[in-house]
């Protein structure tokens, strides 16, 4: 078994671990019908959750003849466990005996959950600016290069201090451009 081999077994179990969490979680809300208050952040913010979670595990897929040290492994395992992290803090887990408001539920949980975003994202962000670096490149080109990446971090930070629900709302937009556009150039 190569080392991708091996370390893909256990970034597939992790990202398999989040969704499944997000899945169950939603199937909570449905079976709960009536005592759950629904709202479009929290289960919107949840398929962008998927969406990503998805995104990157297909994009970790790149066999190596060269063997993989744990110190390779560990940087892409931080990225896993914000991952995992983020896909369990996207929806609740239990529904109280009084039901539950999505809306309450989203704005209360908003600034840990974007941190976690921001975190995932600065940190694949800090990860790739290493390489890059290590492999001679200047900063300046990598910053080029991922402006969009670093605009969509600027604006995950912005959602942990603006409430406003129409800002989340064209943020969501635009992030979910990302995995869209990513999901329409890999069907084809």
């Amino acid at each position: 078994m190569s080392a991708f081999e091996y370390t893909s077994v256990m970034a597939s179990i992790i990202v398999g671990l989040a969704i499944v969490d997000i899945l169950v979680s939603l199937n909570r809300l449905i079976r709960a019908g009536g005592s759950v208050r629904w709202h479009w952040a929290a289960p919107v913010t949840a398929a962008l959750i998927a969406m990503t979670i998805i995104q990157i595990w297909w994009s970790i897929y790149s066999p190596q003849d060269t063997p993989m040290t744990i110190g390779q492994f560990l940087p892409l395992l931080v990225e896993l466990v914000l991952l995992f992290l983020l896909a369990a803090a996207a929806l609740p887990d239990d529904i109280p005996a009084g039901g539950i408001d999505l809306r309450l539920y989203y704005d209360r949980n908003g600034p840990y959950l974007w941190s976690l975003f921001a975190a995932s994202l600065g940190w694949a962000l800090a990860m790739g600016a290493v390489q890059w670096v290590l492999a001679g490149e200047g900063p300046a080109a990598f910053i080029e290069q991922h402006l969009v990446d670093l605009l969509v971090l600027l604006l995950f930070v912005s959602l942990i201090f603006v409430r406003r629900l129409w800002w989340h709302m064209i943020v969501l937009a635009f992030a979910a451009l990302g995995p869209i556009g990513w999901l329409s150039r890999s069907l084809g």
